[in-house]
């Protein structure tokens, strides 16, 4: 049985959003799901600094370098084809 869960925030398209979820998640600790719009497959992520995550996502080059799913799924498909909630937030 799956539970839902309710998002904190959802940011509908990581690309065009990019800014807003940095500044919004600046010095704060918590739960996130990222989900590909095509597939429907999700990654859930933690983090006690959510916004050096992020950036970490958003560096092309990073992720390039980097053998993770996630970063594949990113590469590929392209941030606005992805959004991204936050699950839970501590801060």
């Amino acid at each position: 049985m799956w539970l839902s869960v309710v998002p904190v925030v959802v940011y509908s398209n990581a690309d065009v959003l990019k800014k807003i979820i940095l500044k919004e998640n600046k010095d704060k600790s918590g739960i996130y799901r990222w989900t590909n719009l095509i597939n429907n497959k999700s990654y859930l992520g933690r983090s006690t600094c959510l916004d050096k995550r992020f950036r970490c996502y958003f560096n092309v080059l990073f992720l390039e370098n980097t053998n993770m799913l996630i970063y594949k799924a990113l590469l590929k498909y392209g941030y606005s084809n992805f959004k991204l909630e936050i699950l839970m937030m501590v801060n």
